[in-house]
């Protein structure tokens, strides 16, 4: 069952798939890092924090299509540095879907307010006919403030119906102090490498691009860029990817928290 407790050095090799010297590899090489790893005693069993099983998955997957370990710790830092922006600031995972929603609430209003401004220039023109345009007159025509507009968008978001996920003081408090670019650049990685997909995932034959996370390399070197969503694949072309992977993301993890038990644990 899913857990939000540590786990093994076997458990991770049962859940991810990975035999023993690979396992060793990546502990050694960093792509895989223990919570304590002292260098002297005999019989300690190495302890990860839950989301390495996830790490140890992907990573799995990337070097079963090829690539490198270089790749792959690319790959790691940028989980690594979403899972350290956001538990920096004490977020848990719901709280930053929270924040997902304010910050979609947010990007819309402003979308919103910047074209009633458009509107505003339209109106003002000369021969401007409010009857035969009501809608653009009447937006124009519209003073509330932007932070009424936010609040009216929000109050839904704070209804129980989201559950873990609403809106509530605590979220807005994160939210304030929150820079937004940064917010934007771990968002995909953290929600990416922290799921733990629910037992009735069942994916209906082959994904489609809509539900893949993409990876690729620009130029020759061995730093991977990655990106979830339906513009992801037309963003690693345009972005002149040198080579590209796709990955079902959502099903190797839901293969990691739903498999059989009885895996080592050493």
């Amino acid at each position: 069952m899913p857990t939000k407790e540590p786990i093994l050095r076997g458990d991770i090799m049962a859940k991810a798939e990975i035999p023993r010297d690979v396992m060793t590899f990546w502990v050694r090489g960093g792509v895989l890092r223990p919570i304590e790893a002292p260098k002297t005693g005999t019989g300690f069993k190495l302890r990860f924090e839950w989301y390495e099983a996830n790490i140890a998955a992907i990573m799995n997957q990337l070097r079963i299509l090829g690539v490198s370990i270089k790749g792959m710790l690319s790959v790691c830092k940028v989980y690594r540095d979403a899972i350290a922006f956001f538990d920096g600031r004490g977020a848990t995972r719901d709280e930053v879907h929270a924040m997902w929603s304010l910050d979609m609430i947010e990007r819309n209003v402003i979308a919103r307010r910047v074209k009633r401004w458009g509107y505003r220039d339209i109106v003002e023109a000369p021969g401007f006919d409010p009857e035969t345009n009501p809608l653009i007159a009447a937006e124009a025509a519209d003073n509330i403030s932007m932070e009424d507009e936010l609040w009216a968008e929000i109050v839904p978001w704070t209804a129980e119906i989201h559950g873990a996920q609403k809106v509530t003081v605590r979220v807005m408090e994160l939210w304030e102090g929150m820079p937004r670019e940064e917010f934007r650049r771990h968002l995909d990685p953290y929600v990416n490498i922290t799921e733990q997909a629910e037992v009735s995932y069942a994916p209906d034959g082959v994904a489609s691009p809509e539900e893949l996370t993409f990876f690729w390399r620009v130029g020759e070197t061995d730093d991977y860029r990655f990106r979830w969503g339906p513009d992801a694949g037309k963003l690693a072309r345009a972005d002149g990817a040198k080579s590209m992977i796709a990955i079902d993301v959502s099903a190797v993890l839901r293969s990691v928290w739903h498999t059989p038990e009885g895996g080592a644990s050493a």
